[in-house]
């Protein structure tokens, strides 16, 4: 593995783990609580006698660990940046079309691939970009490499494909003095079933590319995931040789570097979020309700019994299981005998309460500051002035543009490359938008209202008016873009309005 990912591989696979949320992730990033018993955290289980038999990991049925769930906000800005990098199509002049609907071989559009590779750009850090195809034909006569007949592609399937490779799912690499890649290896997984006689397994494929003076030679070992052995002993499973383009055919989008990533923030905040608000939840549960404190002595006492109504053994055993639930956060307080001897309830009071869901709402909100999407922030959005709003729609469009012109270099070098590995290749331009309309939907509609509640408003004002709320219209979705443009020249065609009263003056007297 190449030092830089092995030096960012643990932190990437996590930060892929927050954009995809769900059971992984918590497994993965739920931290358990400082003298929190077994009991607590892993729950127990009973069998059909409803006798308890352990209260080891593994019986985990109804832990905290199990209850814990995730409000996703690292998807969620994924998905935020996706959504407004992509509300305008990128133009693609000179684009085959029946191709552009299928660039992977799955069935996936040229737009949902670059949706693909600027999300795991965003968690990954850096993402590899792959076009490929069948080898070429050989001349039976010459033994030299050909090119295939229209016909002959359309039968072989020959045709020029696209792959995303995840930053972690390129183990090694190496450039050499010219800025080229001379060799790199990716690895994939397959899933074989193929026979219902035998057991499915799940393989491990590493292929080896490297460059050669008159294109690459791929080395693909395949390797059972289960048992870590390679198929056919230290034979490959299969060796292609490819006389193509004078390079190899990937493109690196991003800089593999070991600092740290902006995702590595979002991530951190995200498991300090799901960690705070699963301890909420338990509080909720176990502590808003009366906490029960009793005498050192009754506990005492329910050991004595214990031993002699089950035995020494027997009693030991469950004076064990005792002993943990008096450690662990959600059991009894115990208190001595010169401390009380008094069976009673306590419990926190209303405001100990807020003070978590203070910090999760304090929390989510840095979360979204950091990325530059405020906007998207409910909890702050009414209190910002007017120059913060100002500054972070400015800060949203520039990350948001910075992006996109990284997505059109690097369309721009894969069709290129796609070019020279098929000089067939319906090559074409790609402009991607370079200006993004980022609102604040609830902040421009309140404008509206009031400036539409002003007296005396003139015909163009309402026209103004009606036009800016057609862009909210518009930013809200749902609706026909024929609908919306229909309704955009009816207010434009509109010959005039008729004027608002002026309104009259409050005379301080009731109205009835």
């Amino acid at each position: 593995m190449h030092k830089l990912l092995m030096d960012r591989r643990e932190q990437l696979l996590t930060n892929i783990l927050a954009w995809k949320g769900g059971r992984a992730y918590i497994d993965k990033r739920l931290w358990r609580a400082p003298n929190e018993s077994d009991l607590s955290w892993n729950g127990t289980r009973y069998d059909d006698t409803n006798k308890l038999i352990g209260t080891q990991t593994q019986f985990y049925s109804s832990g905290r660990k199990q209850r814990a769930a995730i409000v996703n906000d690292a998807g969620r800005v994924v998905s935020k940046i996706t959504q407004y990098l992509f509300k305008t199509p990128a133009e693609r002049s000179g684009i085959d079309d029946e191709w552009s609907k299928d660039v992977t071989g799955s069935g996936k559009s040229v737009g949902n691939f670059w949706v693909d590779v600027s999300e795991l750009l965003t968690a990954g850090q850096w993402v590899w970009l792959q076009a490929d195809r069948m080898a070429p034909a050989v001349d039976s006569e010459t033994g030299l490499p050909r090119e295939r007949t229209l016909l002959e592609k359309q039968t072989d399937g020959d045709t020029i494909r696209w792959t995303a490779w995840p930053s972690v799912s390129v183990p090694d690499w190496s450039f050499g003095p010219d800025g080229s890649l001379r060799w790199i290896i990716t690895e994939g997984a397959t899933y074989d079933n193929a026979d219902p006689m035998t057991e499915a397994r799940v393989m491990r494929i590493r292929t080896l590319w490297l460059k050669t003076s008159t294109g690459y030679v791929t080395t693909q070992y395949l390797i059972d995931a289960k048992t870590g052995k390679t198929d056919g002993g230290e034979q490959p499973s299969s060796v292609r040789e490819v006389i193509g383009p004078e390079r190899l055919p990937f493109i690196l989008v991003g800089t593999p570097t070991p600092d740290p990533w902006w995702f590595d923030d979002v991530e951190g905040l995200q498991a300090q979020l799901m960690n705070l608000d699963s301890l909420h939840y338990e509080n909720i549960v176990k502590t808003v309700f009366p906490q029960l404190v009793i005498p050192a002595s009754a506990l005492e006492n329910l050991q004595m019994t214990l031993k002699e109504r089950y035995g020494a053994s027997s009693g030991e055993r469950i004076i064990e299981v005792v002993k943990e639930l008096v450690r662990g956060l959600d059991s009894p307080i115990v208190e001595s005998a010169e401390e009380g001897q008094i069976t009673r309830f306590i419990q926190p009071n209303q405001q100990d309460q807020e003070t978590i869901p203070k910090e999760l709402a304090r929390k989510r909100a840095l979360l979204f500051d950091m990325v530059g999407l405020s906007l998207f922030n409910k909890e702050t959005r009414q209190i910002q002035t007017a120059e913060s709003k100002q500054f972070d729609q400015l800060d949203t469009e520039s990350t948001l543009k910075h992006r996109a012109l990284i997505m059109q270099a690097a369309e721009h070098s894969l069709v290129a490359l796609s070019k020279e590995i098929d000089p067939a290749f319906s090559d074409y331009e790609a402009v991607w938008p370079s200006s993004f309309d980022v609102i604040d939907v609830s902040g421009d509609t309140a404008a509206i209202t009031m400036l539409a509640n002003l007296p005396g408003t003139t015909p163009t004002m309402q026209k103004l008016g009606l036009l800016s709320a057609l862009r909210i219209l518009s930013e809200l979705g749902g609706y026909d873009q024929d609908l919306i443009d229909q309704a955009r020249k009816e207010i434009e065609d509109s010959s005039s309005v008729e004027p608002q009263p002026s309104a009259t003056p409050f005379d301080g007297k009731a109205i009835t």
